[in-house]
């Protein structure tokens, strides 16, 4: 699981659980709560307490950094 694949996988999934990432991306929890955590810090994602869970979504530099990355990808795929 890399950044750019919790970045793309919020830009569609919104008040996202670390618990359903790792469930959807087939990783641990502990291994989903570090990343998010690591993109919450950058600023990329965006997480809020509900009914007792935190959910994340994607910050507009989150959005920005999606884009920029999925382009840089696509060149240097070709």
């Amino acid at each position: 699981m890399t950044k750019l694949d919790v970045l793309n996988h919020l830009a569609t999934a919104h008040d996202l659980t670390a618990g359903a990432l790792a469930r959807q991306q087939g990783t641990s929890l502990e291994a989903s709560s570090m990343m998010l955590i690591r993109l919450v810090r950058q600023g990329l994602v965006e997480r809020e307490l509900e009914a007792g869970l935190f959910v994340y979504n994607l910050t507009p530099k989150g959005h920005a950094r999606r884009v920029f990355l999925n382009t840089r990808l696509s060149e240097i795929i070709g």
